[in-house]
C-alpha cells in the first residue's frame, strides 16, 4: 500500500511521463505521415482520384468558356458606362 505522501512526491513522474507523452505523439505522427513512401501511397493516389488529368480539348474548351465569360462580362460593364456617359451629358 502507498502512503499519501509517498503518491504525492511520485506526482512529478506522472507529470513528466505527460509531458513526455504531449510532445512525443504529434513528432511521431507527423514523422510517420512525412514519410514518403506514405506520401505516394495515400497523397498522390489521392490527389490522381478527386483531380483526374483531363485531356488537352477539355483544357481548350475551359480555357475559351472563360476568355469569352470575361469578354461578355466586360463589354457589360462597357456598355453600362457608356449609356451612364450619356445619361450625364
Amino acid at each position: 500500500m502507498f502512503y499519501i505522501p509517498q503518491v504525492l512526491e511520485m506526482g512529478w513522474v506522472f507529470e513528466v511521463a505527460k509531458m513526455f507523452l504531449y510532445l512525443s505523439f504529434p513528432v511521431g505522427i507527423y514523422h510517420y505521415v512525412n514519410q514518403p513512401a506514405y506520401f505516394d501511397k495515400w497523397v498522390i493516389q489521392a490527389k490522381k482520384e478527386y483531380f483526374p488529368t483531363e485531356s488537352k480539348q477539355v483544357y481548350e474548351q475551359m480555357e475559351n468558356f472563360i476568355y469569352d465569360f470575361n469578354v461578355n462580362i466586360e463589354k457589360k460593364h462597357l456598355d453600362a458606362l457608356e449609356r451612364q456617359s450619356k445619361n450625364k451629358q
